[in-house]
């Protein structure tokens, strides 16, 4: 009877053991974006999915797995301890001078490498250069957070003169 328990135990714990891993990849792939502070794409549940770093929320990183195209996970690493948030972030308009504001933030981002500003809102709009290849063209991202969660982020290539 007990070598029958153990081996109902073994084999339940054989049925867990791909989701174990699962977690371990999200889990090590937040970690390394927050480390990095550099946004990456990993395998997750069998598909790749964008990890992306958010940025620093008091003595914390932000970091939001992407899971589909307005689906968001996020995490908070404090101390190299992955937290879950489970929330659900608000949407963000243009409206009552957002746009005014994200344009604001790409530009000063070319002209600066970096840049960002809350809105009328609370919702804090980033953007950072990323490397390219073309002298004449800036590859932006442009984040958008509410409370340290992530809400949208785009990824944009600007061409021609800048300011």
């Amino acid at each position: 009877m007990k070598i029958r328990n153990v081996l109902v135990v073994l084999m339940g714990l054989c049925g867990f053991l791909p989701l174990i891993g699962q977690a371990s990849e999200a889990t090590d792939a937040v970690m390394e974006v927050a480390a990095t502070r550099m946004s990456t794409v990993v395998r997750v549940n069998g598909q790749n999915v964008p990890v992306i770093y958010v940025g620093q929320v008091d003595v914390c990183n932000s970091v939001a797995i992407q899971h589909a195209s307005d689906r968001y996970e996020h995490f908070r690493v404090c101390d190299n301890q992955v937290i879950p948030r489970n929330t659900v972030s608000p949407s963000w308009t243009e409206e009552d001078g957002g746009r005014a504001v994200l344009a604001a933030v790409v530009g000063n981002s070319i002209l600066f490498g970096e840049a960002s500003q809350t809105d009328s809102n609370g919702y804090l709009i980033s953007a950072r250069i990323l490397g390219g290849l073309r002298t004449d063209c800036k590859n932006v991202e442009v984040i958008i957070s509410y409370d340290g969660d992530l809400v949208d982020r785009a990824l944009k290539s600007v061409c021609g003169k800048h300011r």
